[in-house]
């Protein structure tokens, strides 16, 4: 009868500590709202346009990667 009783706690205890810990992060993940968003100030720019940090400043960078070859006799 005791080996029972003990195999059903052991078995319970951790089903128990897994539900308050399913629990615990479901609470967190409704608390956890994202950051509000700041105007873009450089949208006036136009599209790629991003704000130097700790400026007003503006800049886009872009590029572009080119192959050629030839040959010759």
């Amino acid at each position: 009868m005791r080996i029972v009783v003990v195999g059903l706690l052991i078995a319970v205890i951790p089903l128990q500590a897994f539900a308050e810990a399913s629990k615990k992060t479901a609470a967190t993940k409704q608390s956890m709202k994202p950051a509000p968003r700041k105007p873009d100030p450089c949208k006036q720019y136009g599209a790629g346009f991003v704000q130097v940090e700790g400026t007003s400043t503006c800049i886009r960078v872009g590029g572009s990667v080119g192959i050629g070859g030839g040959i010759s006799q």
